[in-house]
């Protein structure tokens, strides 16, 4: 199967800058080699994000707005193939962001899947319902979850408690 590279292409109004993403045929992200006198450490990317909602409009516009604000994203909207591609990339993500209800295998079922194959992945759930920390580790004792998001949530709060959660552990990515 031939390889087949898209870019996305996004306007930054406020700034009055074009960003250029590309994405393999299967959506993932690839780093662009730009040897650009002009590259700045703004430039690259936050931190390498695995998303997962059965809805496709809200795993589309997750993507968009976060691949905007600076991270890679690949996005699911079948937990079962994104749990199949997180096994084969498992290293090169720093966190996963989920729905909770998903049809097939839940959010849940696959934080506790994901924290078995990479414990080091820190992991937000995504809910429409009004969920507390301290209520969920009492249904869910064994389970360890990073943080917790309620639908809906603009990008920009989205952004921000990513990057309180993933922190110093963030991986930035080499441009070669």
């Amino acid at each position: 199967m031939l390889a087949t590279r898209v870019s996305l292409q996004l306007s930054d109004k406020k700034n009055d800058k074009n960003v250029k993403y590309y994405t393999d045929n299967d959506g993932s992200p690839v780093p662009q080699n730009n040897k650009s006198k002009n590259n700045s450490n703004n430039d690259k990317p936050l931190a390498k994000l695995f998303i997962v909602d059965d809805d496709p409009d809200i795993a589309h516009v997750l993507k968009r707005g976060l691949l905007k604000n600076r991270f890679l994203v690949s996005a699911f909207t079948n937990p079962e193939e994104a749990l199949q591609s997180f096994k084969s990339n498992s290293k090169d993500y720093c966190l996963m962001l989920s729905d909770i209800r998903m049809p097939g295998l839940s959010g849940i079922q696959l934080a506790r899947k994901v924290k078995e194959i990479n414990p080091k992945v820190k992991v937000v759930l995504m809910t429409s319902f009004e969920i507390r920390d301290n209520e969920f580790s009492k249904v869910f004792p064994s389970m360890h979850v990073d943080g917790f998001v309620q639908k809906p949530i603009g990008i920009s709060d989205l952004t921000n408690k990513i990057l309180s959660i993933i922190g110093e552990t963030k991986r930035r990515l080499d441009e070669n």
